[in-house]
């Protein structure tokens, strides 16, 4: 097993002192911001998802499961899983629990947001950490329905891996009730990679 590299140990060790106060603050209800986006909501979503990699033949598929938590105005945290697979290959399995934050402000109808994201990765034979930044916005089109964009750049950090990636999502969302949302997602990551979701976003 290789050492965690310092850079690593220094996100976990600071992810594991400000995690705590904030989940623990998160218990205190933070009102959810009048609007048709999901930035400064409580929720769980359960997400479906395909990949088309482009440089082989066989596609991918997950399932994930998140949710987000605001701990104070105007900043959210939260936590997701996948589970993906290649079709036609049971070896190819694979996992990913995340933890994320994200800070936005509100600018009318805009809302530009930063997020960042560390995450495990395992499968059956080796496993490993990642990170990823966000930067984009939400735009509020009307009380129920809501669209964001976003660029990122995200890397491995084994030390096989040749660098990061940039990518770039877009996400549109649509309010069925006041508790009760559909989303589709799109996005393209440098190398030739498109994955294409869809989700259900439950409001608490």
């Amino acid at each position: 097993m290789k050492p965690i590299p310092s850079s690593l140990a220094l996100a976990l060790g600071l992810a594991s002192a400000f995690a705590a106060p904030a989940f623990a603050q998160a218990m205190e209800p933070v009102a959810a911001a009048p609007s048709s986006g999901l930035l400064g909501k409580r929720y769980v979503e359960a997400s479906l998802f395909l990949v088309d990699y482009q440089v082989i033949r066989d596609d991918g598929y997950g399932v994930g499961a998140a949710v987000n938590v605001p701990v104070a105005p105007n900043f959210d945290v939260g936590a997701s899983f996948q589970h993906n697979w290649l079709e036609g290959d049971a070896g190819s399995n694979f996992q990913d629990l995340a933890v994320h934050a994200t800070a936005y402000a509100e600018c009318g109808d805009f809302r530009p947001f930063a997020k960042v994201t560390l995450a495990h990765e395992w499968w059956h034979t080796s496993s490993d950490f990642w990170y990823q930044f966000d930067v984009g916005s939400e735009y509020l089109v009307t009380e129920r329905f809501s669209v964001s964009a976003r660029v990122n750049w995200s890397e491995y950090l084994a030390s096989d891996w040749d660098g990061g990636v940039f990518g770039v999502a877009a996400r549109a969302n649509y309010w069925l009730t006041p508790d009760v949302a559909t989303s589709a997602t799109v996005s393209y990551t440098e190398g030739g990679t498109w994955t294409y979701g869809v989700a259900v976003v439950f409001q608490f």
